[in-house]
């Protein structure tokens, strides 16, 4: 998740405006009922320059109100924006969240309930898995601005794929045999990955889409865990062996903490195929200079199982603090209804590098004209679900540390490592 937010701008639909300006605290605290402040994180211009060209678009036709934009690293606001929503002081009177936070925030009254119009709107035009962190007790907490995918686009290098003398795979077992022979080791060292997913974000969602690709499910019909099930168990066993004896990647993506990533290596042209979102596709032109579409592709990933099925974390959302006055109130809702309007979340999409969360527009000729590398993910946005009411970071970090594990061969067998898997996620 966090190197989602350090892509670098893919498509720019217009031209935006100048970068807010980092400052402190204290949003929700001011006396001027005219004045409206957003926190945002800063780690990324395009992000930012989206954020501020919005706000002067909507000030310039709401003259009587004042939006002020307070941006912050991400590696701190998370724990600002916690300290604020919890608190109830201070902090924003509308907050940019990333979505795997409001299963913490949306049942804790810390955020204002969408109006019945604008909930109503959402339920309507978005995909359900888009906003299922927001939802408490049957009420929606904010509005999502993206569909957050990170399985089912495939990033090829395409001079590796030639080098291999392989194809774009169509089938699972295609994309194996091609991994194997497009891994490249020297002194029994990897120095060229076939296919690598191993990563903070790419073993779970792999191996969870794998499950709901055989018909199964990771989850008991109560929210529960079930991680030992016969769907769980073969998929972590193909994934395990993709490690341990194809050898086609390694585990230096969950243990030796870098920053670098599997596409990163690959546009470096260390590895074949990558499973990512599309919001990494900038950086390989951007910062490694490559042509896409000469030197490396985005392609449609084939699944395990014969669904079309996979898991997605409801990604970057925005709520209006609870306890507002009724007119700064009434404000803040009204700027959500408007950063939601067609036009102007396929406008911030596009400078970030995202999929609507709308259903509509995620399909709009329109936005695929200007956004063509949703090409391969437009088609499977309905094998899509809600990956569950937990916090995902903690989710992702047990499901690693256990698939590490087991890769090193800490567990006498599969049964004990998926039991162990199940205990720790059911006392998460």
């Amino acid at each position: 998740m966090s190197k989602k937010i350090l892509a670098v701008v893919l498509v720019l639909a217009m031209t935006l405006g100048v970068v807010c300006t980092m400052t402190g605290c204290g949003g929700s605290s001011s006396s001027d009922e005219a004045t409206l402040t957003i926190w945002t994180h800063n780690d990324e211009d395009s992000w930012n320059e989206s954020y501020q060209s919005i706000v002067d678009a909507y000030m310039e036709e709401h003259p009587d109100v004042k939006i002020n934009i307070e941006s912050f690293p991400y590696d701190e606001y998370e724990s600002k924006v916690q300290t604020a929503l919890m608190s109830k002081e201070g902090g924003a009177d509308i907050y940019e969240l990333w979505g795997g936070w409001g299963v913490d925030y949306a049942p804790s009254g810390a955020l204002q309930q969408l109006p019945e119009e604008m909930e109503a709107e959402v339920r309507d035009e978005c995909y359900p898995n888009t906003y299922g962190a927001l939802e408490a007790d049957g009420v929606l907490y904010g509005i999502p601005m993206e569909y957050n995918i990170e399985c089912g686009g495939l990033v090829v290098n395409k001079a590796l794929m030639d080098e291999a003398g392989v194809k774009l795979p169509a089938t699972w077992d295609e994309l194996v045999a091609a991994a194997k022979k497009g891994t490249v080791t020297a002194d029994g060292e990897v120095v060229v990955k076939g296919f690598d997913f191993v990563n903070w974000d790419g073993v779970m969602y792999l191996w969870t889409s794998m499950i709901l690709s055989q018909g199964g499910s990771y989850l008991n019909e109560d929210g529960t865990f079930n991680v030992t099930s016969d769907e769980a168990k073969k998929a972590w066993e193909e994934l395990a062996k993709l490690v341990t004896d194809d050898k086609v990647t390694t585990l230096s993506g969950l243990d030796d903490g870098s920053d670098i990533e599997g596409y990163q290596e690959l546009y470096a042209g260390q590895a074949m195929m990558v499973p990512r979102g599309p919001w990494c596709l900038a950086e390989g032109m951007n910062d490694f200079g490559l042509e896409y579409g000469k030197d490396f592709s985005y392609e449609k990933m084939p699944f395990y199982g014969p669904e079309e099925k996979f898991a997605t974390e409801t990604g970057w959302s925005m709520g209006v603090a609870a306890g507002l006055s009724e007119e700064k109130q009434q404000q803040a809702f009204d700027f959500l209804e408007y950063f939601f309007s067609d036009d102007v979340i396929m406008q911030h999409n596009l400078a970030c590098g995202q999929i609507p969360a709308k259903e509509a527009v995620a399909q709009s000729p329109e936005y695929l004209a200007q956004f063509p590398y949703a090409e391969p993910l437009v088609g499977i946005l309905d094998g899509g679900q809600f990956i569950g009411e937990f916090n995902t970071d903690v989710f992702k970090e047990i499901v690693n540390n256990v698939f590490s594990a087991y890769c090193k061969g800490q567990y006498d067998s599969t049964d004990a490592a998926l039991q162990d898997l199940e205990e720790q996620l059911n006392n998460m």
